[in-house]
């Protein structure tokens, strides 16, 4: 779920089988992938074009001409794990464009335990930037600095430094988040996508069907919503969520993609 670069104001994103845009009320397909592959998540790289990762590959999408590539990156046949210009994935979670060299893609690959690299071009090459064989990353973003990645795992979160060329964990069930052993108690173990937004890292968990904030500087988290009342013990928010699997920040709202549904969760 992104901006919609080519309509301005639209919300883009998948169901996995298609790709769609929104201005809240009207949705408009824009194209239909099914049966030829699938649509998880994915970065527009350009007013017309996208790459999205698929069970074992990346796709390439141009919405000018559609054209559906189904080899960018990676075999879509087959899994496995491999660098170069003819790289393999197994199962890749997210993609994201560098945001200072827009040429670069930062991409997790789960089963494989690994943050990925891919130069956008006419020959993608691979390269790994992480990894770690215990850790399968799910969700990735960038600071607006371009120096931090912050990438999620299934029960945690690792902040790697690019210009030091070393990452720490931030939030594990053994480091600093103040409140991550209630977190834990409660079963978070699912975490998913995240962006940062005016000073708060924002997770989702796609099991328990939570959103958590957490302060940038002090590393403090909270559970701020989950779609089972009363589910989490000390938390009074319900917001009726259905597997939270994307965020996005607009205009200054937080909007949540679940199964069918688009919410926003944080408006003026």
């Amino acid at each position: 779920m992104e901006k919609d670069k080519l309509i301005p104001g639209n919300i883009l994103f998948s169901d996995h089988s298609s790709l769609s845009t929104t201005d809240g009320n009207n949705i408009t397909v824009v194209h239909d992938f099914s049966p030829n592959g699938s649509l998880n998540k994915f970065v527009q790289t350009e007013k017309f074009e996208l790459i999205a990762v698929d069970d074992s590959c990346l796709r390439f999408f141009n919405r000018s001409q559609g054209r559906y590539i189904n080899k960018f990156a990676g075999d879509c046949k087959n899994a496995g794990y491999r660098d170069g210009t003819d790289a393999l994935f197994n199962w890749p979670q997210s993609v994201i464009q560098d945001n200072q060299t827009p040429c670069l893609l930062y991409v997790t690959d789960f089963f494989n335990a690994a943050v990925r690299i891919v130069t956008n071009s006419r020959t993608p090459y691979v390269t790994t930037l992480v990894k770690s064989y215990l850790k399968q990353y799910t969700g990735i973003t960038q600071d607006h600095s371009g120096q931090y990645l912050y990438i999620t795992y299934s029960d945690g979160l690792e902040r790697f430094d690019l210009l030091r060329n070393t990452s720490s964990d931030i939030y594990s069930r053994d480091t600093t988040f103040t409140n991550s052993a209630a977190i834990y108690d409660n079963g978070i173990y699912c975490l998913h996508s995240i962006i940062l937004h005016e000073g708060l890292i924002i997770i989702t968990d796609r099991n328990q069907l939570v959103v958590i904030y957490a302060s940038m500087a002090t590393y403090s988290a909270s559970l701020v919503c989950t779609g089972v009342a009363g589910h989490l013990s000390g938390n009074s928010s319900f917001c009726q969520l259905n597997q939270p699997v994307s965020l996005l920040e607009m205009d200054d709202d937080i909007y949540i993609g679940e199964r069918g549904v688009i919410s926003r969760f944080r408006g003026n």
